[in-house]
């Protein structure tokens, strides 16, 4: 079936405009990877992050705030969603934090520590550290440095909120 259909985009808003875009690209087999993130409808409501670290409740109006807050990832469905990106921040920076204190500033080497976790066992609470160069990813220049972030920032916060392995229980041991 090969339909042909004029339409006149001048008439459209321009949330309209987006959601028409998006059913054309959908009808011709694309798929829009923008289109896999949340964005919410006009007059619904999403949570951000405002300038005091505080979850905030506001309305979808589609203006510049609305689209500024999208583009660095700073709306959330829920405001439990919200306190976990804000708990997430923290216990990164806290990492990063603890790493430009502690590394050696003279440290010359190529290779660098990181946190990783180890998904190709059974028991994924377990942290390690890996060598090598990672992009994005927080860097420690001894084995020493980076065991002792780990103890200093919490492992189960570390894997509850940069790795998202649900593990309260082990926690509360």
């Amino acid at each position: 079936m090969n339909e042909q259909i004029t339409v006149n985009l001048n008439n459209l808003t321009e949330e309209e405009r987006e959601q028409f875009k998006t059913l054309v690209d959908k009808g011709r087999g694309k798929s829009s990877r923008e289109s896999c993130v949340w964005k919410p409808k006009k007059g619904e409501v999403y949570y951000y992050i405002n300038d005091y670290n505080v979850s905030i409740a506001d309305f979808w109006n589609n203006v510049y705030v609305d689209k500024d807050r999208r583009k660095i990832g700073n709306i959330f469905k829920t405001e439990k969603e919200a306190d976990f990106a804000k708990e997430k921040a923290k216990v990164k920076r806290e990492l990063e934090r603890y790493a430009l204190e502690h590394n050696d500033p003279d440290y010359s080497g190529n290779d660098y520590y990181y946190i990783i976790m180890n998904t190709g066992v059974k028991d994924t609470s377990v942290l390690e550290y890996w060598k090598a160069k990672v992009e994005g990813a927080t860097h420690f220049t001894s084995e020493k440095i980076v065991k002792d972030a780990i103890e200093a920032v919490g492992k189960y916060r570390i894997l509850k909120y940069l790795f998202g392995v649900d593990c309260e229980e082990e926690a509360n041991d």
